[in-house]
């Protein structure tokens, strides 16, 4: 249904995502809207379309799906329209241009603006700059209520409008689909939407051309970075209805256009979505180039043993190696699993470098993992976004992040720890950054799960052989002492883990269903934990499960974990939002990049926080509608309640999310068997968490079926083939 009436008061406005509650002044009483909105202010003359809703909370509103400015229709509402959008025109003035021209006032101000030099007080500047403002404010939202038909919201048919301005509904009726290049959140879903309200044919070149690009989106979104030429065709056709020739016909296109590339990989051909492609291809080029510096070699035999003597570290032949290795290559790579010294070698590079007057930059790709190497190595790590100074990004915009201008590392010498949670793209953006001098030490375990994003960097370029690359393998004395890490390897190696009832700090429980195993996990928090060790249940505790869906995936075991740890309290404020109940106390991950969240931290104002970070619910405000959230490295975050999707509670965690980070204490629910999701290298990884000690809780079956099943995805890339023919 539709409403029509006036702004009277704009009750909540939320910057980030332009979620408003406003007042409705119609001609019987107000009403209460809440909606996405653009630019609106008090005085506005609106028509909203939706539908009445009633809130627990607040009582009735009008949930609007889109709304459309219409210039006041009123004397009154047409003077103050005037004086408060027109800079330099006062309500005197504005009435006596109402005055003047009456019910032709729009039209003269629109069409005929030199008939207001009659008007006192107007000169040319201002009466341009009306005259303009008004047929802007008109194109606008004479556009905005177009695409509303189409279902299309008022803040994405401003983000087309800014981009395409008065010509969108030309544009819009001959090519629908163009859409997509400029708005990157839009759907193509949504837009073929339109192009089949139009009229146009399933085979248009348009149609076609979009719908190819969209299908190798949806194909690469699992961390490929190409897809055979054979199975993009068959799975285009099927979605979009037409012949296979159709889709290789436009497929030609697509490849002379370079918005996809096409390379032939061991007699298969490849299509890659364009901004992978280039990564690859700079990657590639980059790596290439520093396999071919001429770098002088130096004896660090001494540096070495000083620096040994003042840690009091006996380092081994193979750390000794690595260390060298590193010092006298322009690109390695160190690789190694849990306890075989991989952080002992940083610091003893630190402070070679730092002996020897060398400046170098230490990073890792998250907060967490970051904030790891920081106490580990006591010198300061940063992230790759705080180092590149990544912040404005649209995560859709993969041809933005491709060109991205990102700070240059003004160093030496650049150490990257974790680097197997390098994606292509963010790997493009590192090297980039780098001075043509600058040695690159990339450190991380390539056993591990891949990067979240697309490819599989590290191992493509360990597999290139054209690297300097160190596989450490020795267990070195404290961590040889830890079962944790003697059966993470033997996991790695295929083998069976060990499980001791004493004197150990990797523990087995034994479970014969999925209820006895979350009863396990709850008594193991409720006092079991904390009857064995001094620890904040909270804070020192994560589970870490393979999936997100069922009993024993994270949204389940978050409510069930929350009621043991966190239960409701008359001392503690709550709020109820998307199915969740957040609560003080807490804890909770941010679920995506926020670059423009802005907070203060230790007296500096930053932008920016990230997808992986964990923290605590420390404050929630119900008048005002927020909530404060302090996270691991101490910075404090205010939330709107309308920014909570961006919140989920991480009492249980994902294991893919837990890469990069370290917990003291880990327990692991292993009961159902899923043979895509349940790998060797996923237990693998899940081990690795656990510093103190692992629990894993389930079905003995299931874990030896996690260790024999080695057929993980592989990923498809193009990374390691044109490293090796750019040589």
């Amino acid at each position: 249904m539709k409403i029509e009436g006036k702004v009277a008061t704009i009750i909540y406005k939320n910057n980030t995502n332009n979620y408003t509650v406003v007042l409705i002044k119609t001609d019987d009483d107000y009403i209460t809207a809440v909606g996405e909105t653009h630019e609106l202010e008090v005085g506005d003359q609106i028509e909203l379309e939706g539908i009445f809703d009633s809130h627990k909370t607040y009582g009735e509103q009008f949930k609007f799906s889109t709304y459309s400015k219409s210039m006041p229709k009123d004397t009154l509402a047409l003077i103050q329209y005037i004086s408060d959008n027109i800079k330099g025109i006062g309500k005197k003035t504005a009435t006596n241009i109402v005055n003047e021209f009456g019910d032709d006032t729009v039209d003269v101000i629109r069409y005929s603006p030199d008939k207001l030099k009659c008007i006192k007080g107007l000169n040319e500047e201002k009466i341009n700059f009306m005259s303009e403002y008004f047929n802007i404010e008109w194109d606008k939202w004479n556009v905005i209520s177009y695409l509303s038909k189409f279902n299309i919201s008022v803040v994405t048919a401003n983000r087309i409008y800014q981009n395409l301005g008065k010509d969108t509904i030309n544009i819009v009726e001959t090519n629908p689909y163009s859409l997509l290049y400029f708005v990157k959140t839009l759907e193509f879903t949504a837009v073929d939407s339109i192009g089949q309200k139009l009229g146009l044919p399933l085979d248009s070149e348009a149609r076609v051309s979009a719908g190819i690009q969209y299908a190798l989106s949806q194909i690469t979104d699992f961390g490929h970075t190409c897809v055979e030429l054979d199975v993009l065709t068959e799975y285009s056709s099927d979605m979009l209805k037409v012949s296979k020739e159709v889709i290789l016909n436009s497929l030609i296109s697509l490849k002379l256009d370079e918005k996809v590339y096409m390379e032939e990989i061991e007699d298969t051909e490849y299509v890659f979505r364009r901004s992978f492609y280039l990564a690859e291809k700079n990657i590639a080029e980059c790596v290439t180039r520093y396999s071919q510096k001429n770098i002088k070699k130096k004896n660090y035999d001494k540096e070495i043993e000083n620096v040994s003597e003042q840690q009091s570290l006996v380092l081994s032949d193979e750390q000794k190696n690595a260390i060298s290795t590193c010092l006298n290559s322009s690109l390695s790579i160190i690789t190694g699993g849990p306890g075989t010294g991989k952080t002992t070698i940083i610091k003893c590079i630190i402070d070679i470098l730092s002996y020897i007057g060398k400046t170098y930059v230490l990073c890792a790709p998250t907060g967490r993992a970051a904030k790891r190497i920081t106490q580990t190595t006591g010198k300061e790590a940063k992230t790759l976004h705080r180092l590149l100074e990544i912040t404005k990004l649209d995560d859709k915009d993969l041809d933005m992040f491709l060109n991205y201008t990102v700070k240059n590392i003004e160093a030496d010498v650049l150490i990257v720890d974790e680097s197997s949670m390098i994606d292509c793209l963010m790997m493009n953006n590192i090297l980039k950054a780098l001075n043509a001098s600058t040695q690159i030490i990339f450190v991380g375990d390539v056993n591990q799960l891949p990067s979240v994003g697309p490819g599989s960097v590290l191992k493509d370029i360990i597999d290139s052989k054209v690297i300097n690359t160190v596989y450490l393998n020795q267990i070195y004395r404290q961590s040889s002492k830890s079962d944790i890490i003697l059966n993470a390897h033997k996991v790695n190696s295929g083998e069976y883990p060990d499980f001791k009832s004493k004197d150990t700090d990797l523990y087995y429980i034994n479970t014969d269903s999925v209820d006895d195993t979350i009863s396990e996990i709850r008594s193991l928090l409720s006092y079991r934990l904390e009857n064995f060790a001094k620890l904040d249940i909270i804070r020192d505790v994560q589970i870490l499960t393979p999936m997100k869906k069922n009993e024993l995936g994270t949204i389940e075991l978050n409510k069930s974990i929350q009621n043991v740890l966190n239960p409701k309290s008359s001392k503690k404020k709550q709020k109820e939002y998307g199915g969740r109940i957040y609560r003080e106390g807490d804890k909770v991950m941010q679920i995506v990049n926020n670059y423009d969240k802005k907070f203060s931290h230790e007296g500096v104002d930053i932008e920016g926080i990230y997808n992986g970070d964990i923290g605590y619910i420390e404050k929630i405000d119900l008048e005002y509608e927020y909530l404060i959230v302090r996270y691991d490295d101490n910075k404090q975050v205010d939330y709107s309640f309308e920014e909570l999707d961006e919140l989920e509670h991480a009492y249980a965690v994902t294991i893919h999310k837990s890469q990069g980070s370290e917990f003291d204490y880990v327990i692991i629910p292993l009961f159902n068997r899923y043979p895509k999701l349940f790998t060797r290298n996923l237990l693998y990884t899940a081990m690795t968490r656990a510093k103190k000690m692992l629990i894993l809780v389930g079905s003995r079956n299931t874990i030896n079926y996690m260790v024999d099943n080695i057929e993980e995805k592989k990923r498809k890339t193009g990374l390691k083939y044109k490293i090796i023919n750019s040589l």
